[in-house]
C-alpha cells in the first residue's frame, strides 16, 4: 500500500481507511499502538479523550462522544 502523506488528506479530506502500525511495548504487560495525526485531527480529538476498543473477530478503535454530544444510533 502506497503511503499517504498528510497534505493529501488535507487537500482531498479523505482519511485513509487502512494503515499498518507497530505495537509499542510499555511496561511489563501491556502494548500500545499510535495513530496518525490526521486521523486524530480530522475526527477533533485531543489528549485525554477517550476511544472505545471493540474485540471480536477485529479490532475496533472509535472515538466516544463527549459530554453534550449524541451517542451514534444503535441499529
Amino acid at each position: 500500500m502506497a503511503a499517504l502523506e498528510r497534505v493529501d488528506v488535507r487537500e482531498v479530506k479523505l482519511m485513509p481507511i487502512k494503515v499498518e502500525r507497530t505495537l509499542l511495548k510499555v511496561g511489563e504487560d501491556s502494548f500500545a499502538v499510535t495513530l496518525p495525526k490526521a486521523w486524530i485531527s480530522y475526527k477533533q480529538l485531543k489528549h485525554g479523550d477517550v476511544v472505545e476498543i471493540i474485540v471480536n473477530d477485529d479490532i475496533i478503535i472509535r472515538a466516544k462522544p463527549g459530554p453534550g454530544e449524541a451517542a451514534e444510533p444503535k441499529s
